[in-house]
């Protein structure tokens, strides 16, 4: 599923600015106001647009920022990476096809460092690990790059697989869903339609 450009500008003036509001996007894309709710609506419910968050300084924060690569088996690694999932310090955690996984941790005091290092011989999944701090942020964007050859990668709101062809777009409520293919659409909305039923009898 491919973005058009009225698509492909709206995220890039997002991404340079998250606070702008629908009129404010509207004038720099040159379009309407509805044009871009709409669009954006869109995006949101494609999962494209995950969210609109204040970008913050770790450092500025007082906060030590450390890389670490751990390996594992790979049958472990997921299994590892769950067990990092729910640590406040853990602010990424990347899976590599090298068959390691890497985290992008911070910490405000040494000591905390050495308990999470503590913590970690616990897990005997854990093969080796390698952590360096980071010393100096050279460059630092979101990883997501925004072109007009981009495409969207939709996940059935059904099965859950990923959706690499056209998507079969289901209107519910005013909110677009989209799912693979005719079984999973009907699938879809009978789950939907129960739940919205059920809702309404407890309200009753």
């Amino acid at each position: 599923m491919k973005l058009d450009n009225t698509d492909v500008r709206i995220l890039k003036v997002l991404q340079e600015n998250g606070r702008l509001s629908f009129r404010q996007i509207a004038d720099r894309v040159k379009v309407s106001v509805p044009t871009v709710s709409s669009k954006v609506g869109s995006m949101e419910n494609m999962g494209i647009i995950k969210g609109y968050t204040a970008t913050l300084d770790p450092e500025k924060l007082g906060g030590i920022s450390v890389v670490l690569s751990i390996k594992t088996k790979p049958v472990d690694i997921k299994k590892v990476a769950e067990q990092f999932q729910e640590n406040e310090s853990v602010r990424q955690i990347f899976m590599l096809s090298s068959g390691k996984l890497m985290l992008m941790c911070t910490f405000h005091h040494q000591h905390l460092i050495n308990d999470f290092l503590s913590k970690m011989a616990d897990i005997h999944e854990i093969i080796e690990f390698d952590i360096a701090n980071i010393v100096t942020v050279v460059k630092e964007n979101q990883r997501a790059t925004v072109t007009p050859e981009s495409s969207v990668v939709l996940t059935c709101n059904y099965c859950k697989k990923e959706i690499h062809d056209n998507a079969y777009k289901v209107k519910k409520d005013d909110r677009e869903y989209y799912v693979c293919c005719p079984v999973c659409q009907k699938g879809f909305e009978v789950k939907y339609d129960g739940i919205k039923a059920d809702s309404v009898n407890v309200k009753a």
